[in-house]
């Protein structure tokens, strides 16, 4: 049984991981759009906010699934 959490546990960090990544493309193009359109530069500070955010989270998740893949390894 707690094989079977630990082991949901690593996927669910690793897809969460994945998430971020192509949330944050979808970030540069939409930052890229609002820079093409001259969009009002409060905007586009706020997708650059966004961005930042969402890049923060990927070495967190790193160490997360480190840490995860850690208990496992103990585990068996």
């Amino acid at each position: 049984r707690q094989l079977k959490i630990k082991t949901g546990a690593v996927k669910r960090l690793i897809k969460d991981k994945q998430c971020y990544l192509v949330e944050a493309e979808s970030q540069r193009k939409r930052i890229a759009e609002y820079e093409a359109r001259n969009a009002h530069e409060a905007d586009v500070r706020k997708q650059r906010e966004v961005l930042t955010e969402t890049l923060a989270m990927v070495p967190d998740t790193e160490r997360r699934i480190r840490a995860a893949m850690q208990d496992l390894e103990n585990l068996l």
